[in-house]
């Protein structure tokens, strides 16, 4: 008998899978071997959380918030290094996926191999999958969906098994919640068409939707504070919301990317076109959820209620894709008998485009990282003499989330003082009024807020990107600056030097001048997520 070459008894197929396991590990130890950035270092500010409770609220610091299996996951791992810690993360997450795959394709090794390997073929995911963020749990909950609609007989109702199944990837994220509830509903459209639905399939559907729903609630509770403070990156309706929720798939994907999933797609469609039998059922079945997936999302960011506003909220895409990627080489493969010049026409051109995308990964080993500043600041500032160090705009997170994980920089002294404890924000305060008012005013009273207001720095970091207009914030650093002539350190991070019109580095410049202060950059720090510097500062001696 002639043995499947996607069976793992198939030596190709092992091969190959094989090759795409040792792909996958050189990858994620390159990835997961980077500096974190600004919002990661909110993220960690927050843990070891005081009391278990707290995960499933809004977190303590920095206006951040998360899903509480996310959240316990960071209590729970919080004292390791951010190498393992992001091992971990990415590592779960790839346990995830790939049980998940497992659940469609069973014990065919081929569709496993092609689906990870265009996964871990996304810098994007590597970036997102490592992330001290949980927005890799929302890409695992969304493959747990994508293989249950595409393995699950549609001759056999839904069943309290179906429900766990479902429920385990919804209790996994946040976007997850509206992933659930779509692909119950693809399903029981399916059985109803096919004249097979029953009540208990109902009941069953009420009670996930129900425990959604439920679910729902608790994360709009713990997301309030982060999603109220931030009015410019949530906010956007109608086309605005549609161009930001494209422009980000593409920020996703990119070209490469974006090329691999518009070939998956043709080829997806002419294997729905030219297969039959169950193969054809399960791939149609799994397009139309994607498809009906894609829609809601769409609606719900028109109407303002799913801001997709970078990369980073559309990372769910990336549990879909390599779903679908293996199931596209699945059917393919079991419709060799029957449509064997189209299968492997379909074969091959996939074949071509993911040995394409391999060998163009490896020939740019080792990667350009997309990471953050903070080891180059903080390895700056160990190598300075004990010194007076100011800290401006991201460092007032980053120095003591850093001396609290032992980094050696607690020789210096800091300042000034700003509580970065979450707090909810009247959105009075994002009046247009604000960015009308005179400038001097202005920073008056924005001074005021971060030397006397607790949620000064909550109101601050909004307010002045809103305005575009930091000298306030430089001011209310300056004010802690030696006042006897002496040379101080000014340390910042998620800032670029020299710095853009209306950004932070130039509000800073603008108040160094103003005050007749020599300053010169001892490091500056350009990496693509929160690029960082160190300037030396000696400002003239004051009476």
């Amino acid at each position: 008998m002639q043995r499947d070459i996607g069976h793992p008894n198939g030596p190709f197929g092992l091969l190959i899978l094989a090759l795409v396991s040792v792909f996958g590990t050189v990858q994620i130890y390159f990835w997961t071997d980077r500096s974190i950035w600004i919002d990661e270092v909110s993220q960690l500010l927050n843990f070891p959380l005081t009391n278990l409770a707290q995960a499933f609220g809004p977190l303590p610091e920095a206006q951040q918030a998360g899903p509480p299996v996310f959240n316990l996951l960071l209590q729970a791992i919080s004292g390791l290094s951010i190498h393992v810690m992001r091992l971990i993360i990415i590592l779960l997450t790839l346990c995830v996926i790939s049980a998940a795959m497992f659940g469609a394709f069973g014990k065919r090794a081929l569709p496993m191999a092609a689906g990870l390997l265009v996964l871990l073929s996304l810098p994007s995911f590597l970036i997102n999958g490592s992330m001290l963020k949980f927005y890799a749990f929302d890409a695992a909950g969304f493959a747990i969906f994508a293989a249950w609609i595409y393995a699950k007989d549609r001759s056999a109702g839904l069943n309290f098994r179906d429900i766990a199944v479902l429920l385990a990837g919804l209790f996994l994220g946040v976007s997850t919640i509206v992933g659930a509830c779509v692909v119950v509903g693809v399903f029981l459209v399916l059985r109803l068409l096919g004249r097979q639905l029953e009540v208990k399939e109902i009941a069953l559907a009420g009670l996930l939707i129900v425990l959604a729903l439920a679910y729902y609630l608790q994360i709009g509770h713990a997301t309030k504070i982060q999603i109220t403070a931030f009015p410019d990156a949530y906010g956007g309706l109608g086309m605005e919301a549609l161009q930001r929720f494209g422009d980000a798939t593409m920020e996703l994907f990119r070209i490469r990317g974006a090329a691999t999933l518009f070939a998956v797609c043709l080829v997806a469609l002419a294997a729905v076109a030219f297969t039959k039998g169950a193969e054809r059922s399960q791939l149609s079945g799994l397009i139309l959820y994607i498809s009906a997936i894609l829609a809601v999302f769409l609606g719900l960011a028109a109407i303002g209620k799913y801001p997709a506003a970078s990369s980073r909220h559309l990372v769910w895409m990336l549990g879909v894709f390599p779903v679908l990627t293996g199931a596209v080489v699945d059917c393919l493969l079991r419709s060799v008998s029957y449509r064997r010049s189209i299968a492997i026409t379909g074969l091959a051109i996939l074949s071509c485009i993911f040995a394409a995308t391999g060998l163009r990964v490896i020939s740019k080993w080792p990667p350009q990282l997309v990471e953050g500043s903070s080891e180059q600041v903080i390895a700056t500032l160990a190598d300075l003499p004990p010194s007076q160090v100011l800290h401006y705009f991201g460092t007032f997170r980053l120095i003591p989330l850093m001396i609290e994980r032992g980094a050696p920089i607690s020789h210096h002294s800091y300042a000034p003082s700003l509580s970065t404890h979450s707090v909810a924000i009247d959105p009075s305060y994002f009046d247009p009024k604000w960015n009308e008012m005179d400038a001097d005013l202005f920073s008056e009273l924005i001074e005021d807020m971060l030397h006397n207001d607790p949620a000064g720095w909550a109101k601050m970091y909004i307010m002045l990107r809103l305005r575009g207009d930091f000298r306030p914030l430089a001011r209310f650093v300056l004010d802690a600056a030696p006042r006897d002539g002496s040379t101080f350190y000014i340390s910042s991070i998620h800032a670029v030097w020299p710095g853009d019109t209306g950004r932070a580095t130039h509000g800073l410049r603008q108040v160094l001048d103003e005050k007749s202060c020599d300053y010169e950059p001892v490091g500056v720090f350009i990496t693509l997520l929160s690029p960082g510097y160190v300037l030396k500062v000696k400002c003239p001696k004051l009476p």
